[in-house]
């Protein structure tokens, strides 16, 4: 039986040892769409991959848990001003950070699966646009969420402070000699 039987809803990715990082995000989402965390292996894909298989949900927003959600209007942007699908952060490429409003109707003819390693999750962030755009091409809401010189020390580390009108990412890793 599946779980989360709605239209449209947020999907907050994160992992155990982030309760800070959740705590933050949750705490920015202020909205009646209905959010689900996900919890499970397989990075960012996994946790897509996961709410194919045991939600209903028709479309949805992927969010890390690192996303501070700065204006609530973007929920109102990405499910009711567009019919298609939504690559909200378009840096380095569409989907950047896996950040989107994804259709349940295209990923599931998509040969999705989790990812094994932080190495494949970074190498598919710049895949998964281009093979979604194989069978509808999204939107590309923002171009101005890219690498920035801004960094900040929150959870005990240093990040990198990336962010428009609407939210702010907090990305922990942003080169490959960091993995």
């Amino acid at each position: 039986m599946k779980i989360f039987n709605v239209k449209k809803a947020i999907v907050i990715g994160t992992r155990p040892d982030r309760k800070d990082q959740l705590e933050n995000c949750l705490s920015s989402i202020k909205t009646d769409y209905p959010v689900l965390v996900v919890d499970c292996d397989g990075y960012e894909m996994g946790k897509i991959y996961w709410t194919l298989l045991n939600t209903d949900v028709d479309e949805f927003i992927f969010l890390q848990d690192t996303v501070e959600i700065k204006n609530n209007d973007l929920f109102k942007i990405c499910f009711e001003d567009f019919d298609k699908s939504v690559s909200i952060c378009n840096s380095p490429r569409m989907f950047g950070c896996y950040m989107g409003k994804f259709k349940r109707s295209i990923l599931e003819r998509m040969a999705l699966k989790p990812t094994q390693t932080k190495l494949s999750s970074v190498e598919y962030e710049m895949q998964i646009g281009d093979d979604y755009s194989n069978f509808e091409m999204p939107i590309k809401l923002f171009d101005n969420l890219g690498k920035t010189d801004k960094f900040i020390e929150k959870w005990g580390h240093k990040v990198m402070v990336i962010e428009n009108e609407y939210l702010i990412k907090y990305k922990s890793i942003w080169n490959r000699n960091m993995l």
